[in-house]
């Protein structure tokens, strides 16, 4: 579990629960039942956002953090969650990378925001992050995540550890695979906020062929007979990320696009 995941997990604990409610999702559009309250997704995101910047620490450059944060705000102001207060920052970070938080907090690494060729290029990146949050993905997993772990205690009290065990392995195989689907989930929306803040939306997909390339490279530095980085059991082959793309600009992806898509 890497220091953000942690964090998070640690944030909701240290929170005080809630009941069960029940409410319509505009980016997903569907009925979901949640444990938590918006303050309580809000406190959570405050608390780990503060230690990020202590940890990773904000680029000093005022002019690139305004850049990021005038982006971030057009698209806030048109996206489907707009009860919220969005905070947008630049992390002295080089590997090329971007995270949100529950309740509205988004961080891009330096290194992303330099390999962005336009604002375009950024504002996608920015959009799909902002979609995690709109689309309540992190508090999502929390909430199946303790949902798992009550089944597995039950059954363990029960006496029944095989069963417990291939509970567990169920368990992950589904954690893995709805990561998967939220990064799809995400893209698609982006298209959505990215075109309503009239930035052109078709620049996510010349950053996702840089993102491509820095994946070729990293495939050549593998252990022999390892084929796939590590991330991409939770994050789809970039290929799928393009074809949900191209089908939200276009309605469908090129022939060569599903044949590229494990799907």
């Amino acid at each position: 579990m890497n220091p953000i995941c942690r964090n998070l997990l640690l944030a909701f604990l240290l929170l005080p629960g809630g009941c069960v409610r029940s409410n319509f999702n505009l980016a997903t559009q569907r009925e979901e039942f949640t444990l938590t309250s918006t303050e309580r997704e809000v406190e959570a995101g405050r608390v780990i956002a503060r230690r990020v910047e202590e940890d990773l620490g904000l680029v000093a450059d005022e002019s690139l953090q305004r850049r990021v944060r005038e982006i971030g705000d057009k698209l806030a102001a048109v996206c489907d969650r707009r009860e919220l207060v969005y905070s947008f920052g630049v992390v002295s970070d080089e590997e090329v990378n971007a995270f949100s938080l529950p309740g509205g907090y988004v961080f891009v690494n330096e290194g992303l925001v330099k390999k962005a060729s336009s604002d375009d290029e950024l504002a996608g990146v920015i959009a799909h992050e902002i979609a995690h949050i709109t689309a309540r993905h992190a508090v999502k997993r929390y909430e199946s995540g303790i949902g798992m772990q009550l089944l597995q205690l039950a059954t363990l009290v029960g006496r029944q550890s095989t069963v417990a065990k291939g509970l567990s392995v169920a368990a992950q195989a589904a954690q893995l695979a709805y990561a998967r689907q939220d990064e799809l989930e995400a893209d698609r929306l982006a298209v959505k906020y990215l075109r309503a803040a009239g930035f052109n939306a078709a620049a996510m997909l010349t950053f996702l062929e840089k993102l491509h390339g820095l994946d070729r490279k990293k495939l050549r530095y593998l252990p022999r007979h390892i084929v796939r980085p590590q991330y991409a059991l939770t994050h789809p082959f970039v290929p799928e990320r393009v074809r949900a793309v191209k089908e939200a600009l276009f309605g469908v992806a090129d022939y060569i696009d599903y044949l590229n898509s494990p799907d």
